[in-house]
């Protein structure tokens, strides 16, 4: 190869070439000059760690035992919490196989239970509706049954609540599944079924059954101790026709909790 003919061809690439090693020799010098010391320390310390962690616990027994001792009590806490939200239905509104089948522990509940509230009501001068915000079609598969069941036990508590306290009407009771009971993506962590009141009358007896809903006792409810309603919202605003009377637009929610 004539190497004069290769540099007068090329002799820009190679003085492009030469300069960056040159540079890059430059670099490398000044770099190991001034940062070598510190490369060093931080790889003795890295190396010093990576031993510890080799060699030595992170933690003791001691933080073992704080750390389970912690998680008890969240999970103590947790319970605590769930049971305070969970809605706990009676034993008369729980389906239970030795009772047959479903369906007709389902009818023989509503029938009880639509027999006794309109006779305590007709008694006590509450209107009340007939259908206690039952649907029209009776459900047939168990999972809603089961629903329905717990709604109608709240129904029945919050329906004798209304009448302990006064109240002149029930104007509409609906209640509502939780949506994700028939979806794919399932009710989540806590499942709610809802129970919208709307009721009217003196603001008296309206504020005092809020009041009993309210109550850990369940005074207006004989019979097993049944707590406090959970309330989602409640609304109560003037009537439009008569000036001493409001209306009370009440949700409630049956909840279940998922446990874990």
């Amino acid at each position: 190869m004539d190497l004069q003919n290769y540099w007068q061809e090329n002799k820009r690439f190679v003085v492009s070439v030469a300069a960056g090693a040159i540079v890059f020799a430059v670099g490398s010098m000044l770099i190991g000059s001034f940062f070598r010391a510190e490369l060093a320390q931080q790889r003795r310390s890295a190396d010093a760690t990576a031993k510890k962690l080799r060699s030595e616990s992170m933690y003791t027994q001691s933080d073992l035992a704080t750390a389970q001792k912690e998680r008890d009590e969240t999970a103590q806490a947790v319970e605590v919490l769930r049971t305070s939200v969970a809605f706990a239905p009676r034993r008369d509104f729980v389906l239970d196989p030795a009772r047959g089948a479903a369906s007709n522990q389902y009818f023989g509940a509503v029938s009880r239970v639509r027999e006794e509230l309109l006779t305590l009501a007709g008694r006590a001068n509450l209107r009340l509706p007939e259908d206690l915000g039952l649907p029209a079609l009776s459900p047939t598969r168990e999972s809603e049954i089961e629903r329905y069941l717990e709604a109608l036990d709240l129904v029945d508590r919050a329906a004798r609540m209304a009448i302990s306290a006064g109240v002149q009407r029930i104007d509409r009771i609906e209640i509502k599944l939780d949506p994700g009971l028939t979806s794919r993506q399932g009710v989540g962590q806590i499942e709610s079924t809802r129970v919208e009141f709307n009721m009217s009358g003196r603001p008296t007896p309206l504020v005092r059954f809020l009041e009993e809903s309210q109550s850990p006792g369940g005074s207006a409810v004989s019979g097993e101790p049944v707590g406090p309603l959970l309330i989602e919202k409640a609304q109560m605003q003037p009537a439009r026709t008569k000036t001493e009377e409001v209306g009370l637009e009440v949700t409630f929610v049956v909840a279940r909790v998922q446990a874990g």
